[in-house]
C-alpha cells in the first residue's frame, strides 16, 4: 500500500477495483466515487467510494477486496434506500461519479438538501475550538496532529461553501473545483493545495508562526465564503 503518498491512478485501475468489489459481492448495484479524488485526483491521498448492494456483506469483505489497491480506499457499504449521513451525502451530491452501476445512489442523495451558508459559518466554531486545543497541547506529536486538523477544517469550510454556492443553480453540480467560475475556482485550488495538502496532509505549515498563519487563512476562507454567498445571491432570480 502507498499509504498517504500520492499515486497516479488510471481509469483501468479504477475499473479493476470495481471488478474486484463486484467479484467479492455479486449483489452490488452501484459503486460511486466521491471525496478529494473526485475533484482533485492529482492531489488525493486516498479514494472514497460508496457501494450500494442489495445484500450488504460483512465489512471485512469490502476491506479485503480493496486491500491491494495502490492507494488507500475507504469503502462505505449501504443498501438501497438506506439513509446516508448529511456530510457524505453532500459530498456525493457535489462530486459523485458513477464508477459502476446505474447511478441510483446519486439519485437518492439528491433528495438531501445541500449545506447552507449558515451551516458553513457554524463550522468556524469547530475550527476555532481545534485551534485553541492545539495551542494548549503540550505533547509535540499531538500538537502537530491538532494543528493539521485545524488547517484541514478551514479547507472543509471552503469545500462546504463551494457546495452551498453550487446549489444555487442545480445544473452546476459536477466536478466541484471545475464547476466553480473564476476567480473562485483558482482560489479554491489554492486552498486545496495549501490547507488540505501542504498543511493538513504534509504538515508543512510554518511552525514558527503557526497561530498567525491560522488567523491569516481563517480570514481568507471567511472572505471566500462571503464572496460565494454574495455571488450565489446574484445568481438567484
Amino acid at each position: 500500500m502507498v499509504g498517504c503518498e500520492m499515486a497516479h491512478i488510471t481509469k483501468r485501475e479504477l475499473d479493476r477495483l470495481c471488478e474486484t468489489l463486484c467479484a467479492a459481492d455479486s449483489d452490488i448495484r452501484d459503486i460511486i466515487l466521491f471525496g478529494s479524488f473526485a475533484y482533485a485526483p492529482s492531489l488525493a491521498r486516498d479514494i472514497d467510494i460508496v457501494v450500494t448492494t442489495t445484500e450488504r456483506k460483512d465489512y471485512g469483505v469490502y476491506l479485503d477486496a480493496v486491500a491491494d489497491f495502490p492507494i488507500n480506499v475507504d469503502v462505505i457499504a449501504r443498501q438501497p434506500g438506506e439513509a446516508i449521513g448529511d456530510r457524505i451525502a453532500w459530498g456525493i451530491k457535489a462530486v459523485g461519479q458513477v464508477l459502476a452501476g446505474d447511478g441510483k445512489t446519486i439519485e437518492e442523495v439528491m433528495e438531501v438538501p445541500a449545506p447552507t451558508f449558515e451551516n458553513v459559518r457554524q463550522l468556524f466554531i469547530r475550527a476555532d475550538e481545534n485551534w485553541e486545543s492545539a495551542k494548549q497541547e503540550q505533547n509535540p506529536f499531538l500538537k502537530d496532529d491538532k494543528y493539521r486538523d485545524t488547517f484541514n477544517k478551514l479547507f472543509d469550510i471552503a469545500r462546504n461553501a463551494a457546495m452551498a454556492y453550487l446549489n444555487s443553480e442545480q445544473t452546476r453540480w459536477g466536478q466541484l473545483r471545475r464547476a466553480l467560475p473564476q476567480p473562485f475556482s483558482r482560489q479554491f485550488r489554492e486552498i486545496i493545495d495549501t490547507l488540505h495538502i501542504n498543511y493538513g496532509y504534509n504538515g508543512e505549515y510554518p511552525a514558527d508562526d503557526v497561530d498567525e498563519e491560522f488567523r491569516r487563512y481563517r480570514d481568507i476562507v471567511a472572505q471566500f465564503v462571503d464572496d460565494l454567498e454574495q455571488a450565489a445571491s446574484e445568481d438567484l432570480p
